[in-house]
């Protein structure tokens, strides 16, 4: 008599209303760093008829969202490099120092000659 077993796919990752945990924890900060910037900013700020914090709520809200789904495509660290050598901020031509190298080939080493004894076209090698 056969069993039926439920299958898990150890692939997919796990998720949290269609969200992977990483992209949660991102667009958490995102939240509350919004929430963070949005209280703190002035009143008095508008655009249009709407409070400036809004947009900032807004932006940075999605600006966590972004992030997080940038990082399921390429690693962070991809990401980084790719903005920071675009940007300019890393140098992108490395000059080398000269460094003390190793004497080639090395005096110690012996070579034998034995070889020579069986070359081909040498006078007195065996012939077959």
């Amino acid at each position: 008599m056969s069993q039926v077993h439920k299958v898990i796919n150890l692939r997919e990752p796990f998720k949290i209303f269609g969200l992977t945990i990483k992209q949660a924890f991102f667009l958490a900060v995102g939240g509350l760093l919004g929430f963070f910037v949005a209280s703190h900013m002035p009143g008095d700020w508008k655009l249009g008829n709407l409070p400036a914090g809004l947009f900032a709520f807004i932006i940075l809200c999605s600006l966590g969202g972004v992030l997080g789904f940038m990082t399921d495509v390429k690693p962070i660290a991809w990401w980084r490099n790719n903005f920071v050598y675009r940007l300019g901020l890393a140098p992108k031509i490395y000059i080398p120092r000269p460094e003390q190298a190793q004497i080639y080939p090395d005096p110690t080493i012996i070579e034998k000659r034995d070889q020579e004894e069986f070359y081909i076209g040498k006078e007195g090698a065996p012939r077959s």
